[in-house]
């Protein structure tokens, strides 16, 4: 565990999103503030809650979800200019579980999709980016996840990171509950385990994040970008 402290986002409806400035980095030193932002759906934004993110000055949001999930809960960011729908996953692929397999499953399956989203934030104008799902939490938490550990993020201070969720979404998990089944033995809320097994998958398979990156199509000049995006 790491002394991280996020920044979390005041905007109304969001209960999740934070700007991941702060973060450390392995060997010293720390993300830039106001570079990467994550979240939970804009579709739940209220009228404060838009004009709170709005007034952010994003330069880029990135909406991971499918588009049977856009369809029916539209961002309501979606009609700035920085907008873009980077799904990470392809229509009718299975959603495995528990929840390592989820994530090793959609890394495996859809890896030039990451690389997309990955190099979206890489290749964003100057300002705030933010990526969200509908949680926030595991396709989020996927893509910060390889674009924090491609800038040299602490490992540990990425787990801690996605784990914060959590918290965020206790409220949530709680009134869901009751009512919702969970398929394939997956728990909730998932730890930090979940996340830090994804990574040690994709250290094994491919020897690295870059290498995982690179071998679907990432160029060495957007991970320069992304780096010095994130880090300076």
């Amino acid at each position: 565990m790491t002394d991280y402290s996020p920044l979390h986002l005041d905007w109304p409806g969001c209960v999740n999103a934070r700007d991941l400035g702060g973060l450390p980095l392995t060997g010293g030193g720390a993300v830039l503030p106001r570079a990467l932002v994550r979240a939970d759906s804009p579709s739940n934004l209220t009228d404060d809650g838009v004009a709170a993110a709005t007034a952010y000055g994003l330069s880029r949001i990135i909406d991971l979800r499918r588009p049977d999930e856009t369809g029916p809960y539209p961002s309501r960011l979606a009609g700035l200019p920085a907008h873009l729908h980077l799904p990470v996953q392809g229509p009718g692929d299975p959603e495995e579980g528990p929840w390592v397999h989820l994530y090793t499953g959609l890394l495996d399956r859809r890896p030039e999709l990451f690389v997309r989203a990955v190099a979206a934030v890489a290749d964003a104008p100057e300002g705030p980016v933010l990526v969200h799902c509908a949680a926030g939490k595991d396709r989020t938490g996927l893509v910060v996840a390889l674009a924090l550990l491609l800038v040299g993020a602490d490992l540990d201070a990425v787990a801690d990171d996605y784990e914060l969720t959590n918290e965020r979404l206790a409220a949530r998990y709680a009134a869901l509950a009751p009512e919702r089944e969970i398929p394939s033995g997956r728990e909730i809320p998932p730890s930090r385990q979940v996340i830090l097994g994804a990574l040690e998958h994709l250290r094994a398979r491919h020897g690295s994040v870059e290498a995982y990156l690179a071998d679907a199509g990432l160029t060495p000049g957007q991970v320069r970008a992304l780096r010095t995006r994130l880090v300076g």
